[in-house]
């Protein structure tokens, strides 16, 4: 993992189960009158320790942008984790299936080739090796996924996923099926993304989705509390190695959890909304319910999609109430505590599902402290909860209308 809590699963793992923070007042140049003061962002040190990982790729200035080195980090601590490097096997059969957002375009670059409020094409076309790093131009979508294939000798199926903020999800279900249809015997799958940068953010701005405080950063973000007021705006990756159950037990892998279902659904509704009754996401939840030939009382907890936004929280309420009616359940947002990482937030937010099945433990949903009435499910406010976890379902729904929905349950379960 790669978050604002740190780069080890324990320490995000023991962070986000004390309830700590990871969001912090934005630091880039010319911010200080932003609309957008509070951000989930890789502090500098931890950013210092990924590049320091691979020394030779800032040979290569594309290779530092950001999306890229999250995912070469995380790619290697899921491999190392699994004790996948030594383990020989069929390399044509280890896969990559990696989400990853839009590319960007820079505001320096537009500036450096903009002259009395025209672009000069000409000496773009002769220049344009200068543009910035994490520039589109220089690091389409599927790029990481083909980097980490070729640096980790994953010569199987490759594959990015670009849906909103249901990338990740369906990137892991994606290859759950992939496995299961035995395409494969090993994928690394997950996702990384980062638009903490002026034209990201200004996009969520425009939207009305971005969180405006600027007082008491660390308590803007707070899904499903009555006084929400948008996303906090986070970066960096969750990647899990998924892999069929024999290929893992034949060389002694350490399992956490079975992946169970999965299902993907479409709103068809609005670009920039939810359907207001929830009826896409309710479909993804029992699609993948079925998927994994589970009722709804098997499910122990839902790590939510939970951005902190009016529509969203409420429409994922609407969603849950329908699938689960009387039936309570564990319902938590990691992003009140890792901001949303928009493409990616189904990395990080899939392994705290799978923490939750394997240990016991329900990370909090923190700064709940107004509930709202039109919310009015068990969110584990503010305190971590011991409680058995037979099954859990990780939830992501995008933009667009795009819903995702994975269920893990534990092994032999």
């Amino acid at each position: 993992m790669v978050t604002a809590l740190g780069l080890e699963v324990s320490d995000n793992w023991g962070k986000a189960l004390a309830g700590v923070s990871g969001v912090s007042r934005i630091s880039l140049p010319g911010t200080a009158t932003s609309p957008v003061q509070a951000v989930a962002a890789v502090n500098e040190t931890d950013w210092g320790r990924i590049a320091g990982e691979f020394p030779e790729e800032p040979a290569s200035p594309v290779e530092q942008e950001r999306r890229t080195m999250f995912t070469l980090w995380a790619v290697k601590k899921a491999i190392i984790d699994a004790r996948l490097f030594n383990s020989g096997g069929c390399r044509e059969r280890f896969g990559t299936v990696l989400a990853a957002g839009l590319g960007i375009n820079r505001l320096e670059d537009i500036a450096r080739w903009s002259h009395a409020g025209e672009f000069d094409l000409s000496a773009f076309s002769r220049e344009y090796h200068q543009v910035c790093s994490d520039s589109i131009i220089r690091n389409n979508s599927h790029r990481a996924a083909a980097v980490a294939a070729k640096r980790f000798s994953l010569f199987g199926p490759n594959a990015t996923i670009t849906t909103a903020c249901a990338s990740a999800t369906q990137a892991i279900g994606t290859a759950f099926r992939m496995i299961r249809d035995g395409e494969a015997d090993v994928i690394a799958a997950g996702g990384a993304d980062s638009m903490i940068n002026p034209i990201g953010l200004v996009f969520f701005v425009l939207l009305q989705a971005a969180c405006p405080g600027s007082e008491n950063v660390m308590q803007l973000c707070r899904p499903f509390d009555r006084k929400r007021s948008g996303l906090i705006m986070g970066e960096g990756a969750g990647i899990v190695i998924l892999e069929e159950y024999e290929h893992a037990v034949k060389r002694g892998a350490r399992i956490y959890a079975e992946a169970a279902g999965y299902a993907s659904t479409m709103d068809a509704y609005q670009v920039t909304a939810p359907i207001p009754d929830g009826s896409g996401a309710e479909g993804a939840m029992r699609t993948a319910l079925k998927d994994a030939a589970l009722g709804t009382d098997a499910i122990d907890y839902i790590n939510a999609h939970g951005t902190s936004t009016k529509l969203n929280d409420e429409a994922e309420t609407a969603a849950i109430t329908k699938v689960f009616k009387e039936r309570a359940v564990a319902i938590s947002s990691s992003k009140s505590m890792i901001g949303h990482l928009l493409a990616a937030s189904g990395g990080p937010e899939f392994i705290f599902t799978v923490l939750s099945v394997a240990n016991d433990e329900i990370h909090p949903t923190i700064n709940l402290t107004n509930p709202d009435p039109k919310c009015p499910l068990d969110y584990v406010p503010l305190v971590k909860r011991s409680k058995t976890v037979r099954a859990a379902i990780s939830n992501s729904f995008g933009f667009g209308g795009q819903n995702a929905s994975i269920i893990v349950k534990k092994l032999g379960a």
